[in-house]
């Protein structure tokens, strides 16, 4: 089924504007990110270190860690100009620590899919507190491929059981493009995302998607949003999820946190 499904995947890169029209493109150039990409050295590797708790009954209390180590490219490089997820996005840290302080509520013995996930961090680091079964997802060709890599190197000692409970998938955002991911994996208790909306033509497929995977009554979507560009505001994402009948709040370290609302 995993060779199956890789092989259906649609080549397609995603621009820091690859939800725009051209002539938006050009109409917006003020508020663009190319400014960003001029960086001659693109190669760059991030680290970071996953701890976590034994709080076993049984047993005295105990930690272990893992370093994590995901590869890419700088923010300010060509490769990132050509396909935003292949670089390190300032909302993934804030959202992988959060998810290691509050693992038990959010990530432990759960379903756990990452939207936008790029070069994997966050999803790579979910599987490593426990969850039952992380989906990474992107839409981007070139995106998949460094993930898919960054997996391999960290989980790389043949186990079968990670190769059962994490895997790399392609995912359009909408409705129409959810049915067969849907059918293979389900719903989800946890859907995590950071730094995935650049343009307002995002939201909806984002939100869309959300509602599509969120586990009923009580699966809960994360959101790490530090990268705001091309004058997409909160209000206008909030309206957004509200529409989908998604209640929210927001966290002292700046994670949103949504939920289903209750039927009125």
């Amino acid at each position: 089924q995993t060779e199956k499904m890789e092989n259906n995947e649609t080549e397609w890169i995603e621009s820091p504007h690859g939800w725009e029209d051209e002539d938006e493109e050009e109409d917006n150039e003020h508020n663009s990110m190319d400014s960003f990409f001029d960086n001659p050295d693109p190669r760059d590797s991030f680290h970071f270190q996953v701890v976590t708790q034994n709080k076993d009954d049984d047993t005295p209390p105990s930690s272990m860690s893992k370093t994590i180590k995901v590869a890419g490219f700088k923010l300010d490089s060509n490769e990132t100009a050509k396909s935003t997820g292949v670089t390190l996005w300032h909302g993934s840290t804030p959202l992988a620590k959060y998810i290691m302080m509050n693992s038990t509520e959010y990530i432990k013995d759960r379903n756990v899919m990452e939207l936008g996930a790029g070069l994997g961090l966050v999803g790579i680091v979910a599987h490593c507190l426990g969850a039952k079964q992380t989906v990474l997802t992107d839409g981007d060709t070139n995106t998949l491929k460094k993930m898919r890599e960054n997996v391999k190197h960290n989980f790389d000692n043949g186990d079968d059981d990670t190769k059962n409970t994490i895997s790399c998938r392609q995912l359009l955002w909408g409705k129409e493009h959810s049915q067969s991911l849907k059918d293979a994996y389900g719903t989800f208790d946890t859907i995590l995302a950071s730094d995935v909306i650049y343009t307002p033509t995002s939201i909806d497929p984002l939100f869309d998607t959300v509602v599509t995977f969120l586990k009923k009554p009580h699966g809960r979507f994360l959101l790490s949003w530090f990268t705001r560009v091309n004058g997409v505001t909160i209000d206008t994402v909030l309206d957004a999820a509200k529409c989908r009948n998604l209640d929210w709040t927001e966290t002292k370290e700046g994670i949103y946190i949504f939920v289903l609302g209750q039927d009125k």
